[in-house]
């Protein structure tokens, strides 16, 4: 008895030590969660901060959509066509004659002198210009860079009236030059590229080509249009 006793009292020292079974399972599952750090994992932690790594590399692999250009269409003429009116009403001296001579004489130095005569369809003095133009499809392939792919074609219409002209582009076409012992000519009208299902990131440049020339050519006549007039031998 008195061994018994001695025993007791040695293990109820001990519980009051160290507590517990129950209170041990309790704590020491808490600090070791903590110190491996499996709860902050949870709560974004490590694995947290893996799997944001990785959808931020594939967001930035992903492409941004394609977006295809559109040039201004003519449902009636089923016709890519470009149609505007320069004006200056307060203009003094933009008679019929004198628009006439000024965007004659800018059509000629932007296509050279034989050239503008080339195309040339019909000129009615003081009222009408019309031509087929023929000019290199140059391609902007980036903020520097510029490569030659055949000839654009398009016609180009301008009537005059005092203080106003009205300019119109049409019948766009992409005509390849022969290559090699082909002497064939390959022409296809921008109508087709503008309605293609395939291979459309190609084909609008030829569109944005042509789109490019149009506007370079109604700034050039804008610029003509507020320029002084200044008669020459030539204009009679």
């Amino acid at each position: 008895m008195v061994l018994v006793g001695f025993l007791l009292l040695i293990i109820g020292d001990l519980r009051a030590q160290w507590g517990s079974g129950d209170d041990d399972s309790g704590s020491g599952a808490t600090a070791t969660a903590d110190s491996t750090g499996s709860g902050s994992a949870e709560a974004g932690g490590w694995g947290a901060g893996s799997t944001e790594g990785n959808s931020g590399e594939n967001q930035a692999i992903k492409k941004k959509p394609y977006v295809r250009f559109v040039p201004p269409y003519d449902s009636l003429r089923e016709l890519i066509f470009y149609e505007g009116i320069v004006e200056d009403e307060k203009c003094e001296t933009c008679t019929e004659d004198s628009l006439f001579m000024r965007a004659k004489r800018y059509l000629m130095k932007r296509y050279g002198k034989k050239e503008y005569k080339k195309f040339v369809v019909e000129e009615k003095a003081n009222s009408l210009i019309y031509l087929k133009v023929k000019v290199p499809m140059v391609i902007q392939n980036g903020t520097n860079s510029k490569t030659r792919n055949g000839d654009l074609d398009y016609v180009l219409v301008l009537r005059f009236k005092e203080a106003r002209y009205k300019y119109q582009f049409g019948n766009f076409a992409h005509t390849l030059l022969p290559q090699g012992l082909n002497s064939t000519q390959v022409k296809t009208y921008h109508e087709y590229y503008m309605k293609v299902k395939r291979g459309y990131e190609t084909t609008d440049k030829y569109l944005i080509a042509a789109d490019r020339e149009v506007k370079a050519i109604v700034d050039g006549l804008k610029a003509s249009l507020k320029a002084p007039y200044v008669p020459d031998e030539d204009d009679w």
